[in-house]
């Protein structure tokens, strides 16, 4: 019965230090844009949509300009595209071909725990008080952002 329960703290304490929950304040997060530089969730003002894709990922390289679209018509939201599940050359190459309006980046182990996604695309949105109001599975488009962002 002890190793049971040393199995179970080690499990529970191996985690990130905080899990994106919708209404919990957003785990902080730093990673690698492609084009160059870092991007920190918390040096961020106002809202701010992360989006998950893979270069892979049909229905990611579908959603990618409408994400695009959105981003250009609300300067005010800070759309940032994460890579995950992906090889980093694979993702380099695809953010050159698609083109983004908005940074690409690279994500990382800490990124993936801290921001669980049951598929790809997957989107989250962080309002501007920096909690975690609203996770999206699935394409989005203007719309369906225009009516997640506060």
């Amino acid at each position: 019965m002890v190793g049971v329960g040393l199995t179970i703290a080690w499990i529970v304490g191996s985690g990130p230090d905080q899990v994106a929950t919708v209404g919990d304040p957003a785990p902080d997060f730093t990673v690698e844009v492609i084009e160059g530089g870092e991007f920190t969730l918390s040096d961020s003002d106002g809202p701010v949509v992360i989006n998950f894709w893979a270069s892979w990922c049909l229905p990611c390289r579908e959603e990618i300009p409408e994400i695009s679209a959105f981003a250009t018509a609300n300067p005010g939201v800070q759309v940032i595209g994460v890579a995950i599940r992906d090889v980093e050359t694979s993702a380099r190459q695809f953010a050159d071909e698609i083109g983004a309006s908005y940074p690409l980046a690279l994500g990382n182990a800490d990124i993936e725990e801290a921001y669980p996604v049951l598929g790809l695309p997957a989107t989250y949105v962080i309002d501007a008080e920096g909690n975690v109001s609203e996770l999206y599975n699935g394409i989005v488009d203007q719309e369906i952002l225009s009516g997640l962002v506060p």
